[in-house]
């Protein structure tokens, strides 16, 4: 169909508008980079670590776009469609996070005296922040003090948007005139994290007055969270008080007594670590030549299912008493015994709690 002679204006913000946002946004990336910076020094002077990550994210969606008509002879006949869009992150902080978009917002359908006239397409790209304000396992933003909600990006998160950015528009039936192709755009969403990186998303977001996009999306992040080390109790030494020297006997010598070690697991592993082994090791050559015998006992922390925790605690006693096993200590002189998350040694409502509940205990008799 050749172009029509009328004119559809697309892209009604003016250059003072994006002038007038421009200066907040600039603020607000100068704020979240000085949010990083103090992160960075929190992290150094020993407090909680949060870790930056990159991540991308794609999705889906149904769009709102509206070109004005000049003419009452020339009307919108439909100005929903399907959308798409991709995107790339950083988290910055446990606040904010910046984040690069590009997305198809489908087309708006022209009609003429009635009659179908062509249509006009939108996409759009650009840039912004994101802060996040609620998340459910730790609370509002500002209060956060838990390593696992916004520290991890973990469980549901409630955020909002702003940023700038670029439209373009396409027609083959219909000449159109856009007049200012920069845009501003605001949105807000709600996140779930997964501990494996991924997230599901679902965001309004609407570009100044010609498009919205309500979508749905997956993301995922890149890279490891920072894990609080694991505090292993230490023992403690008695020092017995000197006996006097008797005339007709020599000296008493004692000997340190033998402490089994404690043994930590991997979140949902039973395989032994490289420190796990080591330990071992040492154990199994002070016990290879006695003849006493040992319960060896797992544990789990409670994030899981009680029945697979009891599993799981099962098979991490198991692999301590096979390892024994192979460094020569006969195996009919080990019982093992698995606890689930019924026998935790600390809170498990931490991050620090839980590492140090996935254990294995030997104990002699």
């Amino acid at each position: 169909m050749r172009n029509r002679s009328f004119i559809i204006n697309v892209q009604k913000m003016n250059n003072a508008a994006v002038k007038s946002m421009a200066l907040p946004l600039v603020t607000a990336v100068v704020v979240a980079l000085a949010s990083a910076s103090v992160a960075d020094a929190e992290e150094n002077s020993g407090s909680t670590a949060f870790s930056k990550r990159l991540y991308i994210n794609g999705g889906v969606g149904v769009t709102q776009v509206e070109p004005e008509s000049p003419s009452e002879a020339l009307t919108i006949s439909e100005n929903s469609s399907a959308g798409g869009h991709l995107g790339i992150g950083y988290d910055l902080n446990r606040l904010l996070t910046v984040e690069g978009y590009v997305a198809e917002l489908g087309e708006a359908e022209i009609d003429f005296l009635g009659a179908a006239a062509g249509t006009v397409g939108y996409q759009v790209f650009g840039v912004s922040l994101l802060g996040y304000l609620f998340n459910t396992q730790s609370g509002f933003g500002l209060g956060d003090g838990d390593t696992n909600g916004l520290f991890r990006r973990e469980g549901l998160s409630l955020y909002g948007r702003a940023g700038i950015g670029h439209m373009r528009n396409d027609s083959e039936q219909v000449t159109y005139r856009r007049d200012y192709p920069s845009h501003a755009a605001f949105g807000v969403g709600l996140e779930y994290g997964f501990q494996n990186g991924f997230a599901l998303r679902s965001e309004l977001m609407s570009m100044d007055t010609d498009a919205k996009y309500l979508n749905v999306g997956v993301l995922k992040r890149f890279g490891d969270v920072a894990v609080p080390a694991a505090i292993v109790p230490a023992a403690v030494a008695t020092v017995e008080p000197e006996a006097p020297v008797a005339p007709v006997a020599p000296p008493v010598q004692t000997v340190a007594p033998l402490v089994p070690p404690y043994l930590y697991f991997k979140f949902d592993l039973s395989e032994l670590t490289a420190d796990a082994r080591q330990k071992l090791d040492t154990f199994a050559a002070a016990v290879k030549d006695d003849d006493r015998t040992f319960f060896v006992n797992g544990h789990t922390d409670w994030l899981a299912p009680e029945q697979y925790n009891m599993s799981l605690s099962v098979r991490r006693a198991e692999a301590v008493a096979n390892y024994l096993a192979g460094q020569g200590i006969d195996r009919k002189r080990m019982t093992t015994i698995g606890y689930g998350e019924t026998r935790p040694i600390s809170n498990n409502n931490t991050e620090n709690g839980r590492t140090l509940n996935r254990r294995a205990e030997i104990k002699m008799r």
